[in-house]
C-alpha cells in the first residue's frame, strides 16, 4: 500500500502570497472591473453631495425662520424645493449605480468561483497516485465547496465595501475641507488611530482564520469517513470511538473559528468609540465656530453628517476583515491545492497495440524510499499468455500490474512493451491498452446500463445487454425494480458486492482492451457464480494478454505461466503441473 503521509504542520497565511493569488484571479476581468469602479464612484460622489445640499436646506429653513422672526423676510421655498429635489434625485441615481457595481461584482465572483471548482476538478483527475493519496477526499471536497465559496464571499462583500469605502473616505474629506479646515482636521487625526487598531486585530486574528478552514476540513473528511462505513463501525461497536474523534475535530474548529470571530469583533466596539469621540470634537469645535460666525448652522449638520459618514466606512473596513481574512485563508488552500504538480507524462508518443510481449527486467520499487516492495523483478509475458501471480498479502502481486499501468514508476529497471520502455510511452496511451478488474469494485451514482457503458461511452444498449448476459447479470438486474435504468445509490450499497463485481466485469468485457488485470476479480463471487462467469473469462481472455492476481485454484490453474512472489520476488514460476511437480511453495500451498 501507498505510505501514509501526515500531514504538514500549520503554518500561518502569507498574507502577499494571498493578495497576489486574489489579484491573479481577477486579471482577467479589468474591464469589468473598471466598471465596477466608475459605477461605486459615481454612486459614492453623488451619495456624498447630497448631504452639502441638505446642509444647505437647512440653512435656508433657519435663515428663512430667523427672516419670519424679525419680519425681515420670508423662507424661500422655491430655493427649499430644489436643493430637497436635487437630493432625492442623487440619492436615486446613487442607488442605480451602487446595484450596477453589485451586479458586476457578483457576475464577477460568480465566474471566478465556476473557474476555481473547473481547474480543482481538472487537478484531481490529473494528481499522481501519491499526491491523491496524500489528500484526503473530505478535505478537497472542503476546498471544492466551503473555501472557493468564501472566496467568492470574500470577493464580493469586501471588495464592494473596501472599494466604497475608500471612494467615499476621499470624497468626504474633500466635502470636509470645503466647510471647514480646522474641523476636518480634528476629524482626520483619528484615522491613524483607527487603522492601527485595524492592523494590530488583523494579525492576531489571521491565523485563526487559517486554522478553523484547515479543521473544517479535517472535520468534513472524519464525517465523510464515518458515513461510508459506518456499517463497519457499528460491526466493531467503535460509536463512541468516531463520536471522540468528531468531538475532537469540532471542538477544534469550535476554539479557532471563536478566537478569528472574537478578534475581529473587537473592530466594531473600538471604532464606535472612536466615532463618538469624534462627534464630541465636532460639537464642541463647531458651537465655538457658530458663535464665532465662521460657519453657518447648516454647515454643521452637514458635517456631523460626514463625520457619520467618513467613520462609517472605516468601521465597514473593519467588519469587512473577517470576510478578507477568510477569503485570503480560503486562496491560500485553494491554490496550495492548485499548485502540486500534476502527475508526469512527458511523452506524448502514441501505443496502439502489443505485438510480441511485456518484460520485467530488473524492476525495483517502493512506496518508501529505503523499504523496497518489489526486489529485482524479471520474467517475460508473451502476447496472448495467461499470467497468474500469487503469493501472499503485501507480497508485491498489486504493485507489479499498478507499475505496469504506470500509476507508479519503477525505481530501477524497465518494464517493456515489445522492447519499448513503457516510460517513452504517453500514459494515457498505454492505459488505453489495459482494462482492470479490482477486488474492490468501484461504480458510479448512475443507471447500471451506464455503469456498464462506461467502458465503451458509446455503445449500444444491445452490446450492453449482450456483455451483461455473458457475465450471468442479466437475471439479477433484471429481476430489479426498473431493470438496466435501476440508480444504483451513492455508495452502490443497494445491489450485492457479488453483483457489483458483475458489472465491473462486464464494464471490461465491453471496454475489449488487448491487455486485461484481473486483480481478485472474481474474489466477492460465490462459488456457483463464479462457475457461471469462468466460461465468460476464459473466453474474454482468449488472444488477449493477462494478468491474474487470485487466490483460488479455479482461477490459476489453467495459467500459461504461474509466478509466485514472496517479499517482492519471484521465488517459482511455471505452469501449474510444473510448479507442481518442483513440490515448492506452489505445492505445499496448495496441498494445505
Amino acid at each position: 500500500m501507498p505510505p501514509i503521509k501526515r500531514r504538514p504542520p500549520e503554518k500561518p497565511v502569507d498574507n502577499k502570497k494571498a493578495i497576489k493569488n486574489i489579484l491573479f484571479l481577477l486579471k482577467d476581468y479589468k474591464l469589468k472591473l473598471f466598471i465596477t469602479f466608475i459605477c461605486a464612484l459615481l454612486s459614492t460622489v453623488f451619495s456624498i453631495i447630497a448631504p452639502l445640499l441638505i446642509g444647505m436646506a437647512t440653512t435656508t429653513i433657519f435663515d428663512g425662520l430667523n427672516a419670519i422672526a424679525t419680519n425681515t423676510g420670508t423662507l424661500d421655498l422655491n430655493r427649499l424645493f430644489f436643493l430637497l429635489s436635487v437630493v432625492v434625485i442623487l440619492y436615486v441615481v446613487s442607488s442605480i449605480f451602487s446595484y450596477l457595481q453589485t451586479w458586476f461584482l457578483i457576475d464577477i465572483s460568480t465566474d471566478i468561483s465556476y473557474n476555481l471548482r473547473t481547474r480543482i476538478m481538472d487537478k484531481i483527475t490529473y494528481l499522481s497516485m501519491d499526491d491523491a493519496g496524500e489528500n484526503k477526499r473530505g478535505d478537497i471536497l472542503s476546498r471544492i465547496t466551503n473555501d472557493v465559496d468564501s472566496l467568492q464571499t470574500g470577493i464580493t462583500q469586501s471588495f464592494i465595501q473596501l472599494m466604497t469605502a475608500v471612494i467615499t473616505i476621499v470624497g468626504v474629506l474633500i466635502m470636509m475641507l470645503y466647510i471647514n479646515l480646522w474641523l476636518t482636521l480634528a476629524s482626520v487625526i483619528l484615522i491613524p488611530i483607527s487603522f492601527l487598531v485595524i492592523r494590530f486585530i488583523t494579525k492576531h486574528s489571521q491565523s485563526y482564520f487559517l486554522k478553523q478552514l484547515t479543521f473544517k476540513g479535517s472535520l468534513n473528511a472524519q464525517i465523510e469517513e464515518t458515513f461510508t462505513g459506518h456499517d463497519i463501525i457499528r460491526t466493531f461497536n467503535q460509536e463512541d470511538a468516531e463520536m471522540e474523534i468528531f468531538e475532537s475535530d469540532n471542538e477544534n474548529w469550535f476554539k479557532h473559528e471563536w478566537k478569528s470571530q472574537f478578534y475581529s469583533s473587537l473592530n466594531g466596539p473600538l471604532m464606535n468609540f472612536i466615532s463618538n469621540l469624534a462627534y464630541v470634537i465636532i460639537a464642541v469645535l463647531g458651537a465655538i465656530f457658530v458663535i464665532q460666525k465662521a460657519i453657518a448652522v447648516g454647515d454643521i449638520l452637514a458635517f456631523f453628517q460626514y463625520i457619520k459618514n467618513f467613520t462609517q466606512p472605516i468601521q465597514q473596513i473593519t467588519r469587512v476583515m473577517n470576510l478578507v481574512q477568510t477569503a485570503m485563508a480560503a486562496s491560500e488552500r485553494i491554490f496550495e491545492f492548485l499548485e502540486i504538480d500534476d502527475e508526469p507524462n512527458p511523452s506524448d508518443a502514441e501505443i496502439s497495440e502489443l505485438n510480441d510481449s511485456i518484460t520485467f527486467q530488473n524492476v525495483s520499487f517502493g512506496y518508501y524510499e529505503n523499504e523496497k516492495i518489489i526486489k529485482n523483478l524479471s520474467f517475460d509475458v508473451k502476447k496472448g499468455d495467461k499470467i497468474a501471480i500469487i503469493g501472499e498479502t503485501g507480497a508485491g502481486k498489486t504493485t507489479i500490474v499498478k507499475l505496469l499501468m504506470r500509476f507508479y514508476d519503477v525505481d530501477s529497471g524497465e518494464i517493456k512493451i515489445d522492447g519499448v520502455n513503457i516510460n517513452e510511452y504517453d500514459k494515457n496511451s498505454l492505459r488505453s491498452l489495459i482494462g482492470m478488474v479490482l477486488q474492490d469494485s468501484w461504480l458510479f451514482s448512475d443507471t447500471i446500463a451506464n455503469n456498464i457503458r462506461y467502458g465503451k461511452l458509446d455503445a449500444t444498449d444491445e452490446e450492453v445487454i449482450d456483455v451483461a448476459k455473458q457475465v450471468r447479470a442479466d437475471d439479477f438486474i433484471r429481476q430489479l425494480s426498473n431493470g438496466y435504468e435501476t440508480v444504483l445509490n451513492e455508495d452502490s450499497d443497494n445491489i450485492s458486492h457479488g453483483q457489483k463485481q458483475l458489472l465491473t466485469i462486464a464494464r471490461t468485457i465491453l471496454a475489449d482492451k488487448e491487455i486485461l488485470i484481473l486483480d481478485e476479480a472474481t474474489s466477492s463471487v460465490d462459488t456457483r457464480t463464479e462457475k457461471l462467469i469462468q466460461e465468460a473469462m476464459d473466453k474474454l481472455m482468449e488472444n488477449r494478454t493477462s494478468f491474474i492476481i487470485a487466490h483460488r485454484l479455479s482461477t490459476i490453474k489453467n495459467a500459461d505461466k504461474i509466478i509466485v512472489i514472496e517479499n517482492g520476488e519471484i521465488i517459482e514460476q511455471g505452469s501449474h503441473d510444473e510448479l507442481l511437480n518442483q513440490k515448492g511453495y506452489y505445492y505445499n500451498t496448495l496441498n494445505s
